[in-house]
């Protein structure tokens, strides 16, 4: 049996909760905002967040009983600050794929190589493939 330090302990449950943290991020991401996005941009569209301009629009002018020169003026302030939200947007997922990443081959490390093949058949599986971790490839 091997026995760990309380240092090493502290270690793989800090990993741990790394793990589960990016697991259920890569989760909602998978989700809930890919298929967002993926709806949007399938269907020609230019990505618009987790809901459509139009459907914003429409509950604003309900809402706010908005006369239809201020409808106009929204959908113009929408339009006018899109290139910001998609700038965040893709920092973030950008982000998110660095940490996925990181994780991936960290884990990778502790792997022999069948293992290593197995691990991105799996993620391929799950998630798709992930770019520097195709399937057969070993770091």
């Amino acid at each position: 049996m091997i026995r760990l330090t309380d240092s090493a302990r502290a270690f793989l449950a800090g990993l741990a909760i790394f793990l589960i943290g990016t697991v259920a991020g890569v989760g909602l991401d998978r989700a809930v905002l890919i298929p967002t996005h993926a709806l949007a941009s399938g269907a020609g569209a230019q990505h618009r967040g987790p809901r459509d301009h139009d459907e914003v629009l429409a509950d604003l002018t309900s809402h706010l009983a908005l006369t239809s020169e201020q409808s106009v003026r929204v959908r113009g302030i929408f339009a006018e600050h899109q290139a910001e939200i998609d700038r965040a947007w893709e920092e973030v997922h950008g982000d998110l794929r660095v940490a996925i990443d990181a994780v991936t081959t960290d884990i990778e490390a502790v792997l022999d190589v069948e293992q290593v093949r197995r691990l991105h058949a799996w993620l391929a599986e799950h998630h798709g493939p992930i770019q520097g971790h195709g399937v057969g490839q070993t770091h």
